[in-house]
């Protein structure tokens, strides 16, 4: 679904265009377009807040706040909601580093102070039985300094907590376009996801599919140097963390940014309120932006699954032995 001209202009460049990287180029200006009208997110949040399935959604800690602006086989676009520390404390890495494997992904700070980001080079290699990991780190900056950038397939990164709530339009998609790009959404294969992936695992041919390789990390920083921590166990305890206080803190991320935005629309919220579709807990949020009460920030996990609960950006930057100005 979608009622936008940016959209549409994105959808005729992706059946025009093949290459996906020249694809990203030529989108971006459409994504600063929507990141510029609030037109655009007015509707955006009217179209999400009118989806039975956006509403109905049982959100876990492993996810970040987010608005669904489009999505077909080969690509998709997202408004995705990041949130300072209590502390308001910079410098601080939001999650482990790591990369989306053959997906490539163009990020436009469209709202806020934004975040810093720590891009890695790709060829790097991680000991099988140590973990250790010889990471080096290509490019800082914040969003401020480059409000749009693109992350390369198998390119580790990582961001850093904002200031302030911020929002980024991200588009993703796979780094080529491929004849099993629709598998993804068929509903018999999902059936038999884990088989299938084992046997192509087997046959050697995962990057060829385009699917996530067999083993794969996300990357921290311990005594000065790198080491990795299977995915799976990386994230098992925000996949866990579900329930009424994380929807409710999901709900609370996503009002708290549209009153920012300046949404008013009383009539389409107090339809809400009379929707069946509507959850209850959605209702105190509703109301307080009725009445112009001021929604409180939410704020983003104070420890992350690594040693020691946190990484700083010193950190990374002194563990890769890093020097900005060194050609």
């Amino acid at each position: 679904m979608h009622s936008n001209t940016y959209v549409q202009k994105v959808i005729d460049l992706n059946s025009s265009i093949q290459d996906r990287y020249e694809f990203h180029k030529r989108a971006s200006e459409f994504i600063v377009q929507m990141g510029k009208d609030k037109t655009f997110w007015f509707d955006l949040f009217k179209q999400n807040l009118s989806d039975k399935g956006y509403l109905q959604r049982k959100w876990t800690m492993y996810e970040i706040p987010f608005f669904y602006v489009y999505e077909n086989d080969d690509f998709y676009i997202k408004v995705h909601l990041f949130v300072p520390l209590k502390t308001y404390e910079p410098h601080v890495v939001a999650s482990a580093i790591h990369h989306h494997n053959n997906y490539l992904l163009t990020s436009y700070a469209a709202y806020g102070s934004g975040y810093e980001a720590l891009i890695f080079e790709k060829d790097f290699n991680t000991d099988p039985n140590t973990k250790k990991t010889d990471l080096r780190v290509r490019e800082h900056f914040t969003q401020a300094e480059r409000p749009m950038h693109m992350v390369d397939a198998w390119e580790p990164h990582a961001v850093v907590n904002p200031i302030s709530l911020s929002a980024t339009l991200v588009l993703w998609s796979p780094d080529k376009k491929r004849a099993t790009d629709a598998l993804r959404s068929n509903p018999l294969l999902k059936m038999i996801k884990v088989p299938l992936r084992k046997l192509i695992y087997i046959l050697g041919l995962d990057k060829k599919i385009g699917i996530a390789a067999k083993d794969t990390y996300q990357y921290f920083v311990k005594e000065n140097n790198f080491y990795g921590i299977p995915e799976d166990d990386f994230f098992a305890p925000t996949r866990a963390q579900a329930g009424p206080e994380v929807d409710d803190y999901s709900i609370q991320t996503v009002f708290a940014f549209m009153q920012r935005m300046g949404f008013d629309d009383k009539e389409f919220l107090k339809s809400m309120l009379a929707s069946k579709d509507v959850p209850t807990y959605y209702q105190k949020w509703i109301k307080m932006l009725l009445n112009n009460e001021t929604i409180k920030d939410t704020f983003a996990k104070e420890i992350i699954n690594v040693p020691g609960g946190r990484m700083m950006v010193n950190d990374v930057l002194r563990a890769a032995n890093y020097e900005p100005n060194r050609k």
